[in-house]
């Protein structure tokens, strides 16, 4: 390939990266405000929406994996899907409950407490080690959120109700703990699994998480959103009534201060569905961004959307009535937020840069015993002359992006899964994969040597073939979902 047309496909590269990565932040602030209106519209409705939030995604899933969900099915396997969908179910559950009455503001300050959260989970759970800097960036979250509860303006509304506010808070609890198994759930587990499958038993959990999730909204702090477990079934007739037959079902004895809002179902599915289709295309270019550039550009997207996102709740055009204007006070939250998030990105860069000269240097006990130079030590001869064929024995990790489902996640999931193995190239596939480098043709088809594999020969048509079969596409640094993106 010439240079002009090498230059040619990487611009292409990065102009698509460029457009995957433009539509990821639209849809993501759009994914951000219209939960916020999706709440706003139905409020007597929370449980209703968490369900039908997760229950879409349930087929998708189950299509995509197939057969693999039930040869999946097993014991240890399912423990690990349902304590996933436990904290997931959780944490979408007190999401939606405590979204009806916080601010669209203040749920963007609240949800980056899952970064400082997930901070101490790793270090009490897990042992994990943090660069300084990344403690300090923690740190400036924490003192963000508290300047947007103490300092007032728009994120402290009469659209904030305290307990409310803290339901959401609490969200980032469980939603902390699922990044934290996540990360080394499958630790232990030796062979190869779908993605897919996994997603689809964790939704199916969640579902059943929700289920059990009930008496929350039985609690007497909710005021007027509380409701009788008796009544927790109606919700659903309740809410597809309302949804899908635009049937109003509280109509009386509400509106007015200390009752429930009247529903407003004529208007209220367009929030649902736009927040759906926002929801679903904030995934899909969630993966397609990491597949095609890096997990760093999509933290850097999620921290771009915090500024947009107060903008937009603030703007009449996107909110309607519900719009708040932003004050100086949310400026000043925002700009220490994400003062800290940047701090804590490149903490974490600092610390990436250190694990190779970490783990470069061996520990005491790997050091063998001295050896006579006549007679050298055969465990490190073959392990150095086999290193470069069978590469390193221990097994190579991949960061797999997740879909998000029942909420809005602060910054993009990922779940830890060993990353499948590379067949090595055949003599064949590495012939000619060289020739195609160098730009060169075979020697076969020089005219001194052309009568001893004609180009219409099988033999030569048939190697070329197997050449192309044997070899698998190189491995992606950061593994994909099986789902089918260009």
């Amino acid at each position: 390939m010439s240079a002009g047309g090498a230059s040619t496909t990487e611009r292409g590269q990065r102009l698509r990266l460029g457009l995957y990565a433009f539509c990821l932040l639209v849809a993501s602030l759009g994914n951000q405000v219209y939960f916020k209106r999706m709440t706003s519209a139905m409020p007597n409705y929370g449980w209703y929406l968490t369900q039908l939030s997760t229950f879409v995604y349930v087929p998708i899933f189950a299509v995509l994996a197939g057969t693999g969900v039930v040869q999946s099915a097993k014991p240890g396997l399912l423990f690990k899907f349902a304590m996933m969908g436990v904290f997931d179910g959780l944490s979408g559950t007190l999401m939606v409950l405590g979204g009806v009455h916080t601010s669209g503001t203040m749920q963007v300050l609240l949800s980056q407490a899952v970064i400082p959260t997930t901070l101490i989970l790793s270090t009490l759970l897990l042992r994990k080690q943090f660069h300084a800097l990344q403690k300090a960036g923690a740190a400036f979250i924490v003192c963000g959120i508290i300047l947007a509860k103490t300092m007032g303006g728009s994120s402290g509304g009469t659209d904030n109700m305290v307990v409310f506010n803290v339901i959401f808070f609490m969200a980032v609890i469980p939603n902390a703990a699922s990044s934290v198994f996540k990360e080394v759930a499958f630790k232990g587990f030796d062979g190869d699994l779908d993605v897919n499958v996994l997603q689809f038993w964790v939704a199916c959990f969640q579902l059943v998480v929700n289920f059990l999730a009930m008496p929350i909204y039985t609690l007497q702090v909710l005021g007027p959103q509380q409701v009788p477990l008796s009544e927790m079934p109606a919700l659903i007739t309740g809410g597809t009534k309302c949804l899908f037959f635009l049937e109003d079902q509280v109509k009386m004895d509400c509106g007015f201060p200390g009752q429930k809002a009247c529903d407003t179902c004529a208007t209220a599915w367009i929030p649902v569905m736009v927040f759906f289709m926002f929801n679903v295309c904030c995934n899909v270019f969630t993966v397609l961004v990491i597949k095609h550039g890096s997990a760093a550009l999509g933290f850097l997207i999620s921290t771009l959307r915090m500024p947009l996102a107060a903008f937009a709740f603030g703007s009449p055009l996107v909110m309607g009535n519900e719009a708040v204007p932003p004050g100086p006070q949310d400026f000043v939250c925002l700009g220490v937020i994400i003062v800290g998030l940047s701090i804590y990105r490149y903490g974490g860069v600092l610390l990436q840069r250190q694990e190779p000269v970490e783990l470069a240097s061996p520990s005491p006990s790997e050091y063998s015993p001295p050896q006579s130079p006549a007679m050298p030590s055969p465990s490190r001869s073959q392990s150095s002359l086999a290193e470069p064929l069978t590469g390193s024995r221990r097994p190579k990790w991949a960061n797999i992006p997740l879909f998000s489902t029942g909420g809005v996640p602060a910054m993009p999931a990922f779940v830890q899964l060993k990353a499948p193995k590379v067949k090595p190239r055949s003599a064949n596939r590495v012939r000619y994969d060289l020739y195609h480098k160098l730009g060169a043709a075979s020697p076969l088809n020089s005219p001194q040597y052309r009568h001893l594999s004609p180009p219409a020969s099988p033999n030569l048509h048939r190697n070329r073939l197997e050449a192309d079969m044997l070899l698998p596409e190189p491995a992606e640094e950061i593994a994909i979902t099986g789902l089918a993106l260009a």
